[in-house]
């Protein structure tokens, strides 16, 4: 019963965790890449389309690993190259309840999976790069694609990496060094509690105060050690793709109805 009861407490704050990433990603990202229509993604939970758009880019791509980025990016590319005017839109407002992986392992499997569809749309329409025809989708939608989602895992490993070996040799002041980590630490964190404080602000979804005060709370452990955790499962995924592993993997639901 008692490790029974520690399990369920760690897939509690597994899922928290999640919360506090998917606003942070939705309010500051999502939003803001509305705003010059340049939306790389519109999420497979909860996603409308226009038929006729959908038919011409001929729906979803079957061997596509990450389907919904996959369709939005050729959707741009499509109405890039026709010339037509067009909105790819972020609407905040509606509420949609969408299971959230419980346990490590499956979370795990979700992250690799996505690192591997965005690794597969990037490199499937390379040509759009710093095409003057695909506009601010070419120019910077997808350039930071590569360089602050795909690379990111890389280029984090690459820096704690360099922290540490110019620690060890003596190149990196120890009160530098403190100082560098709180601050890296306070910074990140901060953006999480933005997040969690715009949404509650602006749209109020937790009825009770415990439960915002909650998310606040959990956000002083998203950089650590879950950021760390998610670096490792992205770089699983890179490392899988370049394999030639486009497996889609098993993902366990729990299902809503035994949630209490």
């Amino acid at each position: 019963m008692a490790n029974s009861h520690r399990l369920a407490c760690l897939n509690a704050r597994i899922e928290v965790l999640q919360v506090i990433e998917y606003l942070r990603a939705f309010l500051i990202g999502r939003e803001a890449w509305a705003q010059f229509n340049a939306l790389p993604i519109i999420s497979g939970a909860f996603g409308i389309f226009r038929k006729d758009i959908l038919s011409r880019v001929r729906g979803f791509r079957t061997s596509s690993i990450g389907e919904d980025l996959d369709l939005v990016v050729r959707m741009h590319r499509y109405m890039r190259e026709t010339g037509k005017e067009y909105q790819i839109a972020f609407i905040p407002d509606p509420t949609c309840w969408t299971e959230v992986p419980s346990d490590l392992r499956t979370l795990a499997r979700q992250r690799a999976r996505w690192q591997k569809g965005l690794l597969d749309t990037l490199w499937l329409n390379r040509a759009m790069l710093f095409r003057r025809k695909y506009g601010r989708v070419g120019w910077i939608t997808l350039p930071y694609m590569w360089l602050f989602e795909l690379l990111a895992p890389v280029l984090e490993l690459t820096g704690y990496v360099s922290i540490a070996v110019a620690a060890s040799l003596g190149l990196l002041g120890r009160h530098f060094l403190i100082l560098f980590l709180i601050f890296g630490y306070a910074y990140a964190t901060l953006i999480s509690v933005g997040s969690v404080m715009l949404e509650e602000m602006n749209y109020r979804r937790y009825n009770r105060s415990r439960e915002a005060a909650r998310l606040l709370l959990y956000c002083l452990l998203e950089h650590f050690p879950y950021r760390q955790l998610t670096m490792i499962w992205r770089l699983q995924g890179m490392w899988q793709y370049l394999r030639g592993d486009l497996k889609w993997r098993s993902m366990n639901r729990a299902g809503f109805a035994t949630a209490k």
